[in-house]
């Protein structure tokens, strides 16, 4: 699987779910992003090998699961970061939908 598709299937997950009169929808933005990184390190590293940036890149939030900066946990942060990015500019077009 490559990242676009990860962050489409993400997005798609977005506007499903998404709830004007939700309050704390970053909260949405973050259980989703969360819940689409993946967690074997075969399918990090399939990912860094397809964008290089996600295996060089330092992560704005530090290393991904239990913190140790190993390859794979820094590439699931930069992976994890991509995807809210992402997700974030999408809940903004919605919004600007329903205003």
């Amino acid at each position: 699987m490559k990242l676009f598709e990860i962050i489409k299937q993400a997005k798609d997950e977005l506007a499903e779910r998404f709830d004007a009169s939700e309050p704390y929808r970053s909260d949405l933005i973050h259980e989703i992003a969360d819940s689409s990184v993946p967690v074997y390190n075969h399918d990090l590293i399939t990912l860094a090998y397809n964008d290089m940036n996600l295996a060089v890149d330092e992560p704005e939030l530090g290393p991904a699961f239990d913190g140790t900066p190993t390859p794979c946990n820094i590439i699931a942060a930069n992976v994890y970061e991509a995807i809210a990015n992402e997700l974030y500019q999408t809940l903004y077009e919605l919004e600007k939908e329903v205003a």
